[in-house]
């Protein structure tokens, strides 16, 4: 059921184009009165009329609006899920301020299903960029869905880090589903909802993103998930605001601690130095203090896939491959191993999957 009582979708959405009115309010409306023409007639709209000026003087235009997003929506493929819908995610119904409709494309999991959101700074590090590997994949090994933002930087490599260990992750937009920018955001959208996770926004399509929508977004990540688990993040960044608005409600704050000297650090460290957030020294680690150590198993086989080597010098440079970037040069000088002949075992470790190649010929395990 996508409405309430006698509300349909249209009246629901016209709700929500009238300036003025908040999730609060739209909710208390709806659940008041049995319909739309019910409440237009009433006591209660005449009073918002002059606390707001001619605030529904356009009624018929916003309806014509709301038919418009709906008709929108259905040639775009996005669902509608209004707060009273069954659909609608069991944690996000929790928060002070709700979104009355959620605009999605894709697959939502069940409403109760367990996620964590996973984020951090635009502008990661190596370090920053493991870590976030490490995470998303260690959840969606755990069948965990893994919420982010899709921005540039600890978004997008959480989500892609997801979609490769054959796990579920949802983006959710500061934007209309139909507005997601730069380009390669859009690619990395169509990866998502190909992999059966989800794309999720409360704005209407044609919505272009502005600064004040950033927060709004970040409200629904935190409010989503059972846990926010920041990985890098300046002492000013947008991750500090979603750990801020993950602690209002409620939620659990989870920070990688990072390298002293690092400015993409400074924002987690903080948390951490003033019990703002748990120290998050492994993903098994999160999942025991949210008391889902019972989870610990990896459910996903290809997490713990069993590695085969087609030549013994493959093993050799596989046991010096750990989680910390190694440089190639050392590697070679460790086994005393001829370089042509170390580049083609390093070649077929990276084709296995095992292995990977980081900027300057560091390479580290997967």
């Amino acid at each position: 059921m996508s409405c309430h009582n006698k509300w349909s979708l249209s009246e629901i959405i016209t709700l929500t184009l009238i300036k003025g009115l908040t999730s609060h309010k739209i909710r208390d409306i709806v659940e008041r009165f049995e319909d739309y023409d019910t409440f237009i007639n009433s006591e209660y709209s005449v009073s918002i009329n002059k606390l707001q000026g001619d605030l529904f003087s356009f009624s018929t235009t916003y309806r014509q609006q709301a038919d418009e997003v709906i008709e929108k929506c259905e040639s775009g493929g996005i669902k509608v899920i209004t707060f009273w819908n069954e659909e609608y995610p069991f944690l996000l119904k929790k928060i002070s301020y709700p979104p009355v409709v959620l605009y999605v494309k894709g697959q939502l999991q069940a409403a109760d299903a367990m996620c964590i959101a996973i984020v951090g700074t635009r502008k990661s590090t190596v370090y920053g960029k493991l870590a976030a590997e490490r995470f998303s994949e260690y959840f969606a090994a755990n069948e965990i869905v893994v919420v982010s933002g899709l921005a540039h930087g600890i978004d997008t490599i959480a989500h892609n880090a997801t979609l490769r260990a054959d796990g579920t992750t949802y983006a959710v937009l500061a934007s209309g589903i139909d507005c997601i920018s730069p380009s390669i955001a859009s690619k990395n959208a169509e990866k998502i909802i190909d992999s059966g996770g989800a794309l999720i926004s409360e704005y209407r399509c044609g919505y272009i993103a502005n600064l004040g929508s950033f927060p709004q977004r970040n409200r629904i990540i935190a409010g989503i998930s059972r846990a926010v688990v920041i990985i890098e993040s300046g002492i000013k960044g947008g991750a500090l605001i979603t750990a801020r608005l993950a602690h209002g409600e409620s939620r659990e704050v989870f920070a990688v601690p990072g390298n002293i000297t690092s400015e993409k650090s400074e924002g987690t460290n903080m948390l951490i130095r003033s019990n703002a957030a748990i120290l998050a020294s492994s993903p098994s680690q999160v999942l025991e203090d949210l008391g889902l150590s019972g989870l610990d198993i990896v459910k996903n086989s290809s997490y713990h896939k069993e590695i085969k080597f087609n030549h013994p010098n493959e093993k050799l440079l596989y046991d010096l491959i750990s989680y910390e970037p190694i440089h190639i040069d050392k590697l070679f000088d460790s086994v005393g191993m001829d370089v042509s002949e170390g580049l083609v075992r390093l070649l077929e470790l990276e084709f296995s999957g095992i292995i990977r190649q980081l900027p300057g010929k560091y390479y580290v395990r997967v």
